[in-house]
This record gives C-alpha cells, structure tokens and sequence, in this order.
C-alpha cells in the first residue's frame, strides 16, 4: 500500500510541473499581447551576430499570453529582441534578462516587464 501511494505521489508530482512549464525553469518567462488589436507572429533573441528563429508557433492576439524559455543561463545578460506583428514589421528592444524576467508585456507603444 506504501508503494501505491508513493507511486501515486510521484505520478501527481510530475502532472503538476507538466502543466507549468514556463514557471518550472529558472529561466522560463511569459510573453504578453496587450497592444489592442495587433497581433504578435513572431518573436526572435539577438545572438552571436545573428537573430534567432522565430520562438513562437503560431500567433498571439490581443490578450493571448506565450510561455517561453530561454533553457540556458549562459551568454550575456543585455540580449536584443525583435518582436514582429501582423500588418506592422516589427521592433527591437533591449533588456536585462539577468534581472530575474517573469513577464513581457507588448503594449501599442513600447514594453513593461516584471
């Protein structure tokens, strides 16, 4: 019966970090679109010279919210990034990841982060 509810323990411990991925990694963050009525295609990191793939799969209206992870602590703390929306092109901000980034918010003009 120990074993059972051991087993059962772990099985639930594991669901529960599954179903938080961005809050589970010390390097995970959230993408917010609070900019009304843009919608967000793409989101890039500027490293080694070069932009990034694109981190999103698909697009985020006004409102949606991404996880995202950077899954590494390595490299500089001031890393570029480019954020691309429907209709518009896109833009490049800065910011300090090592200052402990839990959320992106996109706004109709500029970013706030927390």
């Amino acid at each position: 019966m120990r074993k059972l509810l051991f087993m059962l323990g772990l099985c639930l411990a594991g669901a529960g970090a599954a179903g938080s991925n961005a809050l589970a990694s010390d390097y995970g963050f959230r993408l917010h679109n609070r900019a009304a009525g843009y919608t967000i295609n793409g989101f890039y990191t500027y490293q080694h010279g070069r932009w990034s793939n694109n981190w999103l799969s698909g697009r985020l209206r006004t409102g949606d919210v991404a996880d995202m992870d950077w899954y590494s602590n390595e490299g500089n703390c001031v890393v570029p990034f480019r954020v691309s929306w429907d209709g518009y092109g896109a833009d490049d901000f800065k910011l300090d990841w090592c200052k402990g980034v839990s959320n992106i918010y996109m706004k109709d003009k500029g970013f706030s982060w927390d």
